[in-house]
């Protein structure tokens, strides 16, 4: 969309019925269920509208799931702290809290998205660790490290986890 569109009263309308038909049916349906027309006849538009907000359904849930995950992550941490103990214990538990809350908005839909809410929650802590590192040759390499050790970390133990230990643990590395 360009970005006259997108300060067009309407076609934001439209883009938040989309957003939010697709958002109903993922708490109904897994994600492979979910078709175009599904969600065009749930937001009473029809599909050429659709594909003139989106590409396909996939680009849909790639917008919607990192806006959902900037939202969640923000309340838990921002770009410009320090790569402390606390800001990696906030960004362990902002793992968990996205999930959570992954879980009890998509109820049906949240195990066909587990595998794509890591790459984009791992994609996330690259981009906020990325700063925070000192830079030289290895930086990238280091944040995507870290980001993968964050993860798994979660992975590892997702109901029980010792946020602290885990931090504690992880700056270690560092």
């Amino acid at each position: 969309m360009n970005k006259l569109t997108l300060e067009d009263p309407r076609a934001i309308r439209t883009r938040k019925l989309l957003v939010d038909a697709f958002q109903q049916l993922i708490r109904i349906k897994n994600f492979e269920q979910i078709t175009v027309k599904d969600i065009t006849e749930l937001a009473t538009v029809n599909r050429a509208t659709f594909y003139a907000h989106f590409v396909d359904k996939f680009e849909m849930l790639d917008e919607v799931l990192g806006q959902q995950l900037k939202e969640i992550m923000a309340t838990h941490f921002t770009c410009h702290s320090q790569l402390d103990e606390q800001t990696i214990q906030r960004m362990f538990c902002s793992i968990i809290d996205v999930h959570q809350q992954m879980e009890s908005s998509c109820r049906r839909g949240y195990n066909s998205l587990h595998a794509i809410i890591e790459e984009k929650v791992k994609e996330m802590l690259i981009q906020v660790i990325l700063p925070m590192l000192p830079a030289d040759k290895h930086q990238k390499t280091k944040a995507m490290m870290f980001s993968w050790a964050l993860y798994g970390a979660y992975e590892s133990n997702p109901h029980d986890a010792d946020s602290a230990f885990i931090a504690q643990q992880l700056k270690k590395l560092l």
